[in-house]
Parts: structure tokens; C-alpha cells; sequence
């Protein structure tokens, strides 16, 4: 099985390259690294020490690991920290948070001779897993090491579920190599027993992005000198859509220009969710008519624009600070919706599509306490955006519910830690 597991694995890279390439996704920094080859300066840091290796696949495992990673730095100062991703955005936001108290990689693919490799280097006592990053030949090789391996922020999407249950006679084997699940919740942890892991060994902790949210808010002096930079004065009406990905700008856009009528001054600002693909959204504001800007090239005062484009890593709360509504995308089209919790901390009225299956339990929770407003497609964003601009005070209700539910979740790194405890003696 292993054998038909790694052909099978070989197979959906070779076919995943082109795409890569024409794409520009290819992490080219990391690909030795992919390979369990890391460079001697990573080497000589990691050489004589404990290490803890988290692996967190992108952005927002990241952001989302980091009240962990500081909790995990004061308690075992003695460790050094390692954490992986698969890709360069990932990466480049890793390497900032990790700082000087430990080292970034890319996480090796999952072929014997390159896990192999990276363990041997890497030499862990603890493997930390986030969220849906099961990788069956890491996690078995980890364990026939000796290396404790912890699910955290655990999830299983309803598609996820049903795409497991086709190997669910396999999956079982690799599900009991792995020590502890630290599940979002209770919905998780039903449906990861249900495919076979030992019930004794998973928690329901909660959400680690309800925690991370808080720590990534601006202060009032960094939104005040973005929005004068900006040509922001406050009577404008100031619509963001964060992370969107393609199909969604152009709705966007066109619910913006049907708003725009109405003779409101009004800005827009738009972050696609792969910065590569800013030229191509670039030239789809221009093509509707409207002034477009990249938001880290504006000169003191704003100028005259419509659109402004967010061209830069980890702004985006920054951005999220000023909106009077927030659209959160990948949620238009069947991608799974992206977090809807940053502009919840900052109390923001936020709106979503009808696909939020990667963060289904937050979107439960912020719907369930009337936070947030979820859309049945495309065509409600012109009335849904119309009727919080028009209503500023139930859209500021609504951010304000959103703002404390968000607050109320605090504990959850705390939680989280302790059940990390027996694993790290």
C-alpha cells in the first residue's frame, strides 16, 4: 500500500508541475529543502539542540500557530524551534515570526528518502501538525523514530470527510501513529473517530485563529497614519475584500460600481489572495473603468483613486482597520472561504459566501450570534453591501458582536499547551 501511496504521490506532482510553473508557485528557495536537504548555516543552528518542529502548510497556518509558538518559546526556552511550510508566502512569513528563536524551512515531500533526510537533520522530539496536514509517511517515520507526533488546530472539512472515507481502512493505520488530536471541535473530533482514530486520544481545545486573531490587530496610531496616507478622512464609505481569488474581483467590482451611483464617496480596496496574480486583477479594475493603485506605492495624501490594491505580505489587517464592511473571500466559489476572523477582532461588519467549509465551525459561530452575514451567491453582495452602508449602527452591532465573541475565546493556546505537556516531558 505504501508503495501504490508514494507512485500515486509521484504521479499528482508530475501533474501538478506545469501548473506550478505556469503559475509561478514553484517555492524555488525551497526545493532542495523539499528534498530533506537543508543548507549548512540551518544545520550548524540546529546542531546539539532540542528541537520542536511545527509544520504549518501556509499564511494562515501560520498566523494562526504563532500564540502557540510564543507560548512554546517561554515555556521551553531550552528548544529550539522549527517551522516548516510548503509555500514561499508561508515561508516568508514564517521566517518573520520565528525570528531569531528558531529556524524556518519548507516541509520535505512525502517520500521516504526525503522525510528521511529532514529527520535526521532536523532530529526532533516533538512533531506538531496543524490543522489538516496528515502527511502518512512523515508521521510514520516520525513515530518508528521514537518522535511523539500532536495534531493541533485539528479539522476535517464535510468534503474532506467524505473523500477520506475512501481510503478509511487505510487511514486507520496512519491515524494510530499519531499521539494526541487537539480538535477545533466538537463537529471535528466526531467525524476524525468516525474514520478511526483512538477516541482516547482526541481533545476538543478549540480554535487557535480565534486567538491568533487578537494578536495581529493594529493600533488606532497605525490605522490613523495608514488612513492619512491613504486620503482618508473618515466620511468616505470603505469597502474591503480580503483574500478574494479568481472569480471573485469581478463581482466585487461590479457591486462596487452599482453602489457608486448613488453619489457616496466610496473606496474599495481589494487583496487577491496569491499576490502573483495582482497584474491580472490589475488590468480587470482597469477594464471596468475605475482608477486602480497598489496601496504600498501611494504617495502621502492618497491621490485620486477607486480601487486600491493591497501589493504586500501581512498588511491586510492594517486594511481591514479602515473598512466600514468587510467581504471575505475564496468563499464565492467552491474554495472553502478564508478567515473571517481577522476583521472580527477589529469589530468589522463581515459578509461571506455560501463556501466556508474550511472554517466551517468559526462561520457557525459568528452566524449563530447574528457577527456576520452569509451570502446564498454572488448577486447578494450589491443589496447586502447597500443595506450595512446604509445602516452604519446595526453594522457596527454586528462588529461589535463579532469583536466580542471573538474576546470571549481566549484560552485556547493555554489549552492547547497543556495538552502538549506529557509529549514534551
Amino acid at each position: 500500500m505504501w508503495i501504490l501511496y508514494e507512485l500515486l504521490l509521484m504521479i499528482s506532482y508530475l501533474l501538478y508541475l506545469p501548473s506550478a510553473v505556469w503559475r509561478r508557485r514553484l517555492p524555488h528557495r525551497g526545493w532542495t529543502m523539499r528534498l530533506g536537504r537543508y543548507p549548512a548555516q540551518i544545520r550548524r543552528q540546529l546542531e546539539g539542540r532540542s528541537v520542536i518542529w511545527i509544520h504549518a502548510v501556509s499564511v494562515g497556518e501560520v498566523l494562526a500557530a504563532k500564540p502557540l509558538l510564543d507560548a512554546l518559546i517561554q515555556r521551553y526556552p531550552q528548544d529550539r524551534l522549527v517551522v516548516s511550510t510548503t509555500t514561499e508566502s508561508g515561508f516568508s512569513i514564517a521566517t518573520q515570526q520565528i525570528g531569531v528563536r528558531g529556524v524556518a524551512v519548507f516541509f520535505p515531500l512525502d517520500f521516504r528518502w526525503c522525510v528521511r533526510r529532514a529527520l535526521e537533520v532536523l532530529h526532533p522530539r516533538l512533531l506538531v501538525l496543524m490543522e489538516a496536514e496528515w502527511w502518512p509517511t512523515v508521521i510514520r517515520l516520525a513515530r518508528a523514530r521514537g518522535v511523539p507526533v500532536a495534531v493541533v488546530n485539528g479539522r476535517i472539512s464535510p468534503r474532506a470527510f467524505r473523500r477520506y472515507g475512501w481510503v478509511r481502512r487505510w487511514l486507520k493505520e496512519m491515524l494510530g501513529n499519531v499521539n494526541v488530536y487537539l480538535m477545533q471541535s466538537e463537529v471535528d473530533a466526531d467525524r476524525l473517530i468516525a474514520l478511526g482514530a483512538p477516541k482516547e486520544r482526541v481533545q476538543v481545545v478549540g480554535s487557535l485563529k480565534w486567538e491568533a486573531s487578537l494578536g495581529v490587530r493594529p493600533s488606532a496610531e497605525a490605522l490613523q497614519a495608514v488612513a492619512g496616507r491613504l486620503g482618508l478622512n473618515g466620511r468616505q464609505a470603505v469597502i474591503v475584500a480580503g483574500s478574494t481569488h479568481r472569480g471573485e474581483e469581478r463581482l466585487v467590482l461590479e457591486a462596487f460600481q452599482v453602489l457608486r451611483q448613488s453619489g457616496q464617496d466610496m473606496r474599495l480596496i481589494l487583496a487577491a489572495r496569491h499576490l502573483e496574480r495582482l497584474p491580472e486583477v490589475e488590468a480587470l479594475v482597469r477594464a471596468m473603468g475605475l482608477t486602480t493603485v497598489r496601496l504600498s506605492s501611494v504617495a502621502p495624501g492618497g491621490g485620486t483613486w477607486d480601487v486600491g490594491l493591497v501589493d504586500t505580505f501581512g498588511q491586510l489587517p492594517l486594511y481591514y482597520g479602515l473598512a466600514s464592511v468587510v467581504f471575505v473571500g475564496g468563499s464565492l466559489i467552491p474554495h472553502g472561504g478564508q478567515n473571517p476572523l481577522e476583521p472580527a477582532s477589529l469589530g468589522k461588519a463581515v459578509v461571506f459566501g455560501p463556501f466556508m467549509h474550511n472554517f466551517e465551525g468559526i462561520a457557525r459561530e459568528l452566524l449563530a450570534h447574528q457577527a456576520a452575514r452569509q451570502l446564498a451567491d454572488g448577486s447578494q453582495l450589491t443589496p447586502t453591501f447597500q443595506a450595512l452602508l446604509a445602516n452604519r449602527q446595526g453594522a457596527h452591532d454586528m462588529g461589535r458582536r463579532a469583536q466580542e465573541l471573538v474576546e470571549r475565546s481566549r484560552g485556547t493556546t493555554q489549552r492547547t499547551l497543556e495538552a502538549l505537556q506529557p509529549l514534551l516531558g
